[in-house]
C-alpha cells in the first residue's frame, strides 16, 4: 500500500486538478501534506511502539490508512482531499515506524539483510502496481479509483495483522513519555517542512521564511540540550554513539536528498517534454523499480555474509554515475532506450544500497530500541524526500520562472511552451548534478561506518 500510494498520486495529479478544480497550492499539499504527516508522526509513534507494543501500533496503522483511503475516494473539494491525505499519512506513519522493527525482531541476525531485501520487493511491487494498474484506472475510470485500490488491501491487512501478528519484543510499559521532547521535536520538524513546502509553492515571503527557519533552529537546539538530560527521552541520543547507526542514518539522509525528487522529475519529463500520457510515463519509469526489486534481495543476502559497508558504498557510487548520466546525456530528443539504461543503473545502485543500509542500522541497536531506531531512519528518509523536492524546485528556477516550476511540480501544468521546455530540461540537468554531489558525500560517509561482526551477535 505504501509503495502504491507513493507513485500513484504523482501520475494522477493532473486528473485530480481538473476534476476538483484545485489550484496549484492545493495540489502540492495533496502530496506534501501526506509526506509531512508521515514524517512528523514517525518518531513519537516509534517511541510509543517501544513502550506499548509494535504490533498494536502497526495493526492500528492499517485501519487508519484504510479509513483515510476511503475518505479520499469521497472527497468533493481539493481541501477535503488534503485533509484525508493527512489522515492517510498518520496511518502510514504507524506502519512505517514499525515495519522494519517487526522484521528485525522476527529475523535471525545473520539473515536480516535478505529479509529486508524481500520487504523491499513488496514495496516496489506496490510502486509497480501504482504506475501500471493505477495508470489504467486513471485513464479508464477516474482518479478516485487510485485510492479505492487501497480499500480491499487495507481491509485484508487490518484483519490479517490482527489475527496473525504477535508481539515478541519486550515493551517498556512503565516508562514515562517525554512530552517536552515531543513538543520541541515536532515544532522544529514541522517548521522546517512547512517553510520548504511553502517556498516550493512560492507561497511565503522572506520574512515568513526567516521566522519559520528560526523557530525550527531554536526548538531543535533546545531539543538537543534537554534530551540527553532526560532519564527516559523521546530520542535516546546514545544510539548515535553507535558508529554503524549514525553513519547509516546519515548515509540514508544524503541518499534520499539526492534520490527523493527523481521519480517526480523523470515522470514529469516524460509527460511534459516527451508528450506521453500518465500511464505510459509510469511504464517508462518501471525499469528503475524492476532493477531495484531484482538487486535488493541479492545485495541483502551478500551483505549478511560479507558485511554491509562495501555494498552500501558501492550502491551510492553507482547512483552517482546514474545522476551524472541523466544530467549530461538526457535532452528533449534523447533516445528512450538510453534513458531506460540510465534508470536501470540508478535502480541497481538503489538496490545495492537500500537493504544493506537498513540492515546496518537496525542490526546495530539493542532490541528494546528498535521501534525508535526504525522511526529515526524513516524520519530522516522522509525529511530528505521533502527537502529534495524543494531543492529541485529551487534549482530548476535558475532556468525558468518560479511560478512555472511550482505549477509543474504541483501537476497543474500539462503543457509547456518551447522555451519553457528548454528551461525545464536545463534545470533538471542542474538538479541531477547537485544530486550526484550530495550522493558522493554520502558515499564518503558510508565508507567510514566501519565493519560489523557478520553475525551481529553483539547487537542483541
Amino acid at each position: 500500500m505504501a509503495g502504491l500510494d507513493t507513485r500513484i498520486v504523482l501520475i494522477g495529479l493532473p486528473t485530480i486538478a481538473e476534476s476538483l478544480r484545485a489550484d496549484l497550492e492545493t495540489l502540492l499539499w495533496v502530496t506534501q501534506g501526506y509526506q509531512i504527516a508521515i514524517t512528523i508522526g514517525l518518531l513519537f509513534l516509534g517511541r510509543f511502539s517501544d513502550m506499548f507494543g509494535r504490533v498494536k501500533i502497526y495493526n492500528l496503522g492499517f485501519a487508519v490508512f484504510t479509513l483515510g483511503s476511503g475518505l479520499c475516494v469521497l472527497s468533493q473539494t481539493g481541501a477535503q482531499l488534503v485533509i484525508f491525505r493527512i489522515i492517510q499519512g498518520v496511518g502510514g506513519a504507524m506502519l512505517i515506524a514499525n515495519s522494519f522493527a517487526l522484521i528485525t525482531d522476527a529475523t535471525p541476525p545473520a539473515e536480516l539483510g535478505f529479509a529486508l531485501g524481500v520487504n523491499q520487493i513488496a514495496f516496489i511491487l506496490g510502486a509497480v502496481l501504482g504506475l501500471t494498474v493505477g495508470g489504467v484506472l486513471i485513464v479508464a475510470a477516474g482518479w478516485r479509483y487510485i485510492f479505492a485500490m487501497n480499500l480491499p488491501i487495507g481491509i485484508f491487512g487490518t484483519v490479517w495483522a490482527h489475527l496473525r501478528l504477535r508481539e515478541i519484543a519486550q515493551t517498556e510499559r512503565r516508562a514515562s513519555f517525554d512530552y517536552v521532547g515531543l513538543f520541541l521535536f515536532t515544532t522544529s520538524l514541522t517548521s522546517l517542512l512547512l517553510v520548504i513546502s511553502l517556498a516550493t509553492m512560492a507561497a511565503i515571503d522572506n520574512t515568513g521564511a526567516a521566522i519559520l527557519y528560526l523557530i525550527s533552529l531554536v526548538t531543535f537546539a533546545l531539543f538537543l540540550y534537554f534530551e540527553p538530560r532526560k532519564s527516559e527521552p523521546l530520542l535516546d541520543m546514545r544510539l548515535f554513539k553507535i558508529r554503524l547507526f549514525s553513519a547509516g542514518n546519515l548515509s540514508q539522509l544524503l541518499y534520499s536528498l539526492g534520490f527523493g525528487a527523481l521519480s517526480l522529475v523523470v515522470i514529469l519529463y516524460f509527460q511534459l517534454i516527451r508528450g506521453y500520457d500518465p500511464l505510459t510515463a509510469g511504464l517508462l519509469f518501471l525499469p528503475l523499480d524492476l532493477a531495484f526489486m531484482s538487486i535488493g534481495p541479492i545485495s541483502g543476502r551478500l551483505s549478511d555474509r560479507y558485511g554491509t559497508r562495501g555494498f552500501v558504498t558501492l550502491g551510492m557510487g553507482v547512483g552517482v554515475i546514474g545522476y551524472v548520466a541523466l544530467a549530461f546525456l538526457v535532452t528533449a530528443t534523447t533516445p528512450l532506450i538510453q534513458i531506460e539504461v540510465i534508470l536501470i543503473i540508478i535502480g541497481v545502485g538503489l538496490g545495492l544500497f537500500a537493504s544493506p543500509n537498513i540492515s546496518s542500522i537496525m542490526g546495530s541497536v539493542p532490541p528494546q530500541r528498535r521501534g525508535v531506531a526504525s522511526a529515526i531512519r524513516a524520519t530522516l528518509f522522509n525529511t530528505g524526500n521533502v527537502v529534495s523536492i524543494g531543492l529541485v524546485a529551487y534549482i530548476i528556477t535558475t532556468a525558468i520562472p518560479y511560478q512555472i516550476v511550482s505549477g509543474i511540480i504541483s501537476g497543474g501544468y500539462t503543457t509547456l511552451t518551447p522555451s519553457e521546455s528548454i528551461g525545464f530540461v536545463a534545470g533538471m540537468g542542474r538538479a541531477f548534478i547537485v544530486a550526484a554531489a550530495i550522493t558522493l558525500v554520502g558515499m564518503f560517509v558510508s565508507s567510514l561506518r566501519g565493519r560489523e561482526i557478520k553475525t551481529r551477535t553483539t547487537a542483541t
